[in-house]
């Protein structure tokens, strides 16, 4: 039987019932910091990693575990606090829960694109707030139906999102540099330049990996060929857009935005991005849903499928593990 540290309580008993059938699990309970893990590595084959701000299984810790076969994300990624490169150059496995992520992601994306097209989120704003009767204040709404939307970015929640929204256009378009155009054609997508996005399609869906070569990867140049009406959204991180350039681009021309991350959280209470009626936003929150839990279910499976000597659905590859954000 393999050895498990989970470095926190596995949440879901019926998971952790699963997990138990292959591996000796040994729970940590309470925050842990680098120093305790290092302490404790020793002689495990598998080790079970929750969200921290903090590197917890560091270049160090790898070191000192020459026993460890698996490291298991039990968030969407693992850039934040696991030495996922490193582990993978040596050998080791490392899985996450990635798949829990996808669905909640691409409705919370659809709903976002729904109540700017419709402006809901603005006539609830102004009911409560008072507003005698808003029903003619704004311009007639849109729906998406037929609408042109492309997606940046065609990892798990990128697809799962071009599918949601599959129900509503066939007018679908993908900016990805690993995707080939045999492929697009394959997916039913066109496929894109970043710059022909903006200028060509009514929703602009960012959904892409964080890293250095995609920081301010969106900015004035991109934001000046947006059409007049078309909506931009962010669900994947703030650090991608430059933020003054788009707010200078919503200041200025008429299209609308709605934003779950930004570039420095919390926003400023001074953003002029909350005094725009063009702009929907949420506190990075799309990730919340409580079906996010099972992500416990996809660590049991991809445990279950490592035991049996197979490789489990979530393991990174060095390609995947450098192209995504920090959980």
């Amino acid at each position: 039987m393999l050895k498990l540290l989970s470095l926190c309580k596995i949440a879901d008993a019926a998971a952790k019932a699963r997990i138990a059938k292959d591996y000796d699990i040994a729970e940590v309970d309470g925050p842990v910091k680098e120093e305790d893990v290092l302490r404790q590595i020793a002689g495990y084959d598998a080790v079970m990693v929750p969200f921290t701000a903090d590197k917890l299984v560091s270049e160090r810790v790898i070191d000192a575990a020459p026993d460890l076969k698996l490291i298991a994300s039990t968030y969407g990624g693992a850039r934040q606090n696991i030495a996922d490169v490193y582990a993978i150059k040596k050998g080791i496995t490392v899985i996450h829960s990635g798949a829990s992520r996808e669905r909640p992601m691409a409705e919370y994306t659809l709903a976002l694109i729904l109540s700017s097209l419709l402006r809901v989120h603005c006539y609830h704003h102004d009911m409560v707030s008072g507003a005698d009767w808003p029903r003619f204040k704004y311009e007639r709404t849109r729906i998406l139906r037929g609408r042109s939307l492309a997606v940046i970015g065609l990892g798990r929640i990128g697809r799962a999102i071009l599918e949601l929204c599959r129900c509503f256009t066939d007018d679908l378009a993908v900016v990805s540099r690993h995707l080939t155009a045999a492929d697009a054609a394959t997916l039913g997508v066109k496929l894109l330049t970043l710059n022909d996005a903006f200028r060509s399609c009514e929703v602009i869906v960012l959904a892409g990996g964080s890293t250095a070569d995609t920081y301010h990867m969106i900015g004035a140049e991109q934001f000046a060929l947006m059409r007049e009406q078309a909506l931009f959204v962010n669900i994947a991180r703030g650090k991608m857009v430059d933020e003054q350039a788009m707010i200078a681009a919503v200041q200025t021309k008429p299209i609308f935005l709605a934003l779950d991350v930004f570039e420095e959280e919390p926003l400023a209470a001074d953003s002029p991005l909350r005094a725009c009626d063009r702009v929907l936003l949420t506190p990075h929150r799309a990730n919340n849903s409580i079906e996010f839990e099972e992500r416990w279910g996809c660590l049991a499976e991809d445990l279950e499928c490592f035991a049996r000597g197979e490789t489990p659905e979530s393991a990174l590859t060095l390609t995947r593990a450098a192209v995504m954000s920090e959980s």
